[in-house]
């Protein structure tokens, strides 16, 4: 459970393959309050630690009242890569059940970069990324949180070498 707080799994083995599948689930409680802090997914690719030379964040939050979340990728990578922030809708990801699941998969082979929410694809970057960049920090964080039912839970965590 993650309310207000950061983790990062130390277990993991770092770097990342150059070519994963990342996958997740995360639930939240029924009446989770609209318009609080996201969960952020940060991955990072660091020459020295604590110093992110690219990255990428995803961040969802669930709508309300059965309306659909939102998404959030934000990425920096080397010029002539994805770049930028860009917003998509988290389909059926909403508030209005008693839990709420959505199940998250961040595809990188090669320099593709591919997002996929339940079974849908949202993002598909065709030159996302270096083919040999590895990332060596994962985390996930929600920076606050101020009501009892802003709580995210993470559970099947799993990187894939593909």
């Amino acid at each position: 459970m993650i309310k207000g707080h950061y983790v990062r799994p130390v277990l993991l083995k770092m770097p990342m393959p150059r070519n994963f599948t990342l996958s997740y689930d995360v639930i939240t409680p029924e009446k989770f309050t609209w318009g609080a802090k996201g969960l952020v997914l940060l991955l990072v690719h660091e020459k020295t630690e604590g110093v992110a030379e690219a990255f990428m964040s995803f961040k969802l939050r669930p709508g309300s009242g059965g309306a659909d979340g939102e998404a959030t990728l934000e990425t920096r990578f080397p010029s002539g890569y994805a770049n930028g922030t860009k917003w998509y809708v988290a389909t059926g990801f909403s508030n209005n059940s008693k839990i709420n699941r959505i199940h998250v998969s961040i595809t990188k082979h090669e320099e593709v970069l591919q997002v996929f929410l339940n079974t849908k694809m949202i993002v598909d970057y065709n030159k996302g990324l270096p083919a040999d960049m590895q990332f060596n920090g994962l985390s996930f964080d929600m920076s606050n949180s101020d009501g009892d039912n802003d709580k995210y839970y993470i559970s099947n965590v799993k990187v894939t070498k593909d």
